[in-house]
């Protein structure tokens, strides 16, 4: 039983046979599908107040384990030389120094199935102390300038005997509950916890002014995610316990913090400067009792991030202008903006010290995922910090990415990243993986080193890869986000395809061996493309729509559809007829696309329901197809085995259906490998026939 079970299993996905990774050469190599999965990520670095000492995240793949472990490590910011690390530190999640640059509070499960909890790790006693054990997790904390103890976010407690009726399985919780959050104060000199703000609401984005006289949060009728723009910014004495109401309106606030001297509150929202939804993301700035303004509103620029200066007279903003991603300086009295970053990439992991005047982030590029640097002055620049890839030049080789642009349907201008295969020869036309980005509110950006795309492992293997920002995507502008405003498919799909013809047509990418992939609203696009044309050769759609109607109701977040659509499908007057008109199954009996599907199980952004009606439709035409449904995993995967399963699968997908021919999967020492017998010696080819 088994043995056929699992020759059926390799006859439907992959036959794996014995391909391992390759022994270390003495010349750079070509990344493959396992070392891409394998690549240490580095996040939420923060530097201690002194600046002497580095602490951040480093990923590490745990293949017997099946799980990406995160791990704190410690850099001598002087000698670059590596710190002793809390034992144990291997659940760590975020990071946050006390005042004086003693030691600092990381996050983590006290024992493997608990709540997460704040401790302690003291730099001088190389010892690491669990301060907190509340009886929920505790989520993020903010210190007082002071030192004396630091606030946390938790869910709101629940009644013990709630509690055990639920773990026990004795209560049914309300779909989409939530718990509500709450902020607490823990004492350090005490160990003691008390409740600062709670109450029949939920907190969100809890921050603390400079001098730590006052909370900024932002309060909401409950925690659901689709409540954002139901909430408004309160501000709060801390001395006289004062409550004060900043913002009334129906937008989404992102990030509220105080200005210095406690009279303006900033702020990000998606809005105009009437406060109307579905814009670009902009930073706003507001004194006490007057309205918003919107910075930069008619530049064609996203605000990802950002953060007051030293002085209070300006703001540092990470700026998304499509393909790459920067820093600048915002001087409030004379409208002046700097640009204090240059280059083709994007950073990521942003942080501002205004005490020492100080920026930690990383820059995501076609050469790595992004070291840790640092800038102390402006004339100066950044300075690496971390070592993390510096092997990376004598280990691997890496394709060039380079922008490209090209006209829309009504002359529009639009640009996307262009990657070459590896050995790019100017005088041959490659086969063309296209990839759109997810959002889709948001834009492709030099590096993508994230693993639903895995770049330099597609042109290791020849292919050419476009990664096109079409109308709808943000970084430029107003008219282009709102393009899918009352249709989503106006012109996005539009634009992909005439940037596909654009790179036809300048003989870089070969007609006959086109592929379409993407995941999120990638994937939606996907589907889309596969029933507007059938001149994919090959296809893959990750966690992608595709009936507007179902997915409205299924999925966690709605609100930014209402905006597209004009209003939920239960309305009165529900706009029904731009749902379906919009929606890819409503076409599916077109499709001739060889086409894979994946989704996890546990995907509550776009259910699994989407993925399987749209395979069960092209099925139906008798098209090679194949859905894979990842156990116990949510909207991206997040076990390294699927990971690697996913792009194995895609690649062998790729290569023959595109081009005719036989791709041999890769996988770590620690898989699991079927021994060669009778019954599996007729697989041939790793999909059956077409």
């Amino acid at each position: 039983m088994y043995r056929s079970l699992i020759c059926s299993v390799l006859a439907v996905s992959l036959f794996w046979g014995h391909a391992e990774t390759p022994a270390k050469a003495q010349e750079p190599r070509a990344m493959n599908a396992v070392e891409f999965v394998e690549i240490p990520r580095i996040s939420a670095p923060r530097l201690s107040p002194d600046g002497t000492t580095l602490a951040y995240l480093r990923s590490h793949t745990d293949w017997d384990a099946n799980e990406i472990i995160r791990r704190l490590e410690l850099t001598d910011v002087a000698t670059g030389e590596a710190r002793p690390t809390p034992d144990n530190s291997e659940t760590a999640q975020q990071i946050w120094w006390h005042p004086n640059s003693s030691g600092f509070v990381y996050l983590k499960p006290p024992s493997p199935g608990e709540k997460a909890q704040a401790f302690f790790y003291d730099l001088a006693l190389e010892e690491s102390q669990q301060l907190t054990d509340h009886g929920e997790a505790v989520e993020s904390l903010i210190w007082h300038p002071d030192g004396t103890g630091f606030f946390f976010i938790a869910a709101q407690a629940q009644p013990k005997s709630d509690r055990q009726l639920l773990d026990t399985g004795w209560i049914i919780p309300p779909y989409g509950a939530n718990a509500n959050r709450e902020v607490g104060w823990f004492e350090l000199a005490s160990g003691k916890t008390q409740i600062e703000v709670t109450g029949l609401f939920s907190v969100r984005d809890v921050s603390l002014s400079r001098d730590g006289s006052t909370l900024s949060a932002i309060l909401l009728p409950d925690h659901a995610l689709d409540s954002r723009s139901q909430g408004d910014v309160f501000v709060r004495n801390l001395g006289g316990a004062e409550t004060e109401r900043w913002t009334r309106n129906q937008i989404q606030e992102i990030s509220p913090l105080l200005s210095p001297d406690g009279s303006t509150l900033a702020y990000i929202a998606a809005a105009n400067g009437a406060l109307d939804p579905y814009y670009e993301s902009k930073v706003f700035i507001q004194p006490r009792g007057k309205s918003p303004q919107r910075l930069l509103g008619d530049m064609a620029m996203e605000a990802l991030a950002f953060a007051w200066d030293k002085t209070g007279e300006g703001v540092f903003i990470i700026g998304n202008t499509g393909v790459r991603a920067n820093l600048y300086h915002y001087q409030l009295s004379t409208r002046q903006l700097r640009q204090l970053s240059h280059g083709d990439h994007s950073i990521l992991d942003w942080h501002y010290d205004a005490s020492t005047d100080t920026h930690i982030t990383r820059f995501e590029s076609a050469i790595d995922p992004g070291e840790v640097q640092i800038m102390r002055d402006e004339d100066e620049g950044f300075s690496k910090v971390t070592s993390v890839y510096s092997e990376w030049p004598n280990r691997f080789r890496l394709p060039e990415q380079t922008a490209f642009s090209w006209r829309g349907r009504g002359g529009r201008s639009l640009e996307g990243v262009l990657v070459y295969p590896l050995d790019y020869d100017p005088d041959q036309a490659y086969p063309l993986v296209t990839i759109t980005h997810g959002g889709p509110r948001t834009s492709s950006r030099f590096g993508s080193w994230n693993t639903s795309r895995y770049l330099p492992v597609l042109a290791a293997q020849g292919y050419m890869i476009f990664l096109p920002n079409h109308r709808g995507g943000t970084g430029y502008g107003d008219r282009f986000v709102r393009d899918m405003v009352g249709r989503y498919f106006r012109n996005a799909h539009h634009d992909v395809m005439d940037g596909i013809d654009a790179l036809i047509e300048q003989g870089l990418a070969d007609e006959d061996q086109l592929i379409k992939m993407g995941w999120s609203a990638g994937g939606h696009m996907v589907n889309k493309l596969i029933t507007h044309t059938d001149r994919f050769a090959a296809a893959s759609s990750g966690a992608g729509a595709s009936e507007w109607l179902s997915m409205h109701g299924e999925s966690d977040i709605r609100q930014t559809r209402n905006e597209i659509f004009g209003g939920t499908p239960w309305d009165r007057n529900a706009p029904r007829r731009r749902y379906r008109s919009d929606s890819p199954l409503a076409q599916a009996w077109k499709v001739s696309t060889p086409t894979l599907f994946f989704v996890g199980e546990n995907d509550v952004r776009v259910p699994p329901t989407q993925s399987i009606l749209m395979y069960r439709g092209v099925q139906a035409t008798g098209t090679p197809t194949f859905l894979f449904q990842a156990e116990d995993e949510p909207h991206n995967f997040r076990k390294p085995a699927n990971q690697l399963f996913k792009i194995n699968t895609e690649l062998s997908w790729y290569a023959r259906f595109a081009r005719g021919e036989r791709y041999d999967p890769v996988l770590p020492d620690a898989a699991y490998r079927v021994e060669h017998d009778e019954d599996a010696s007729d697989l041939q080819e790793p999909f059956g026939s077409p």
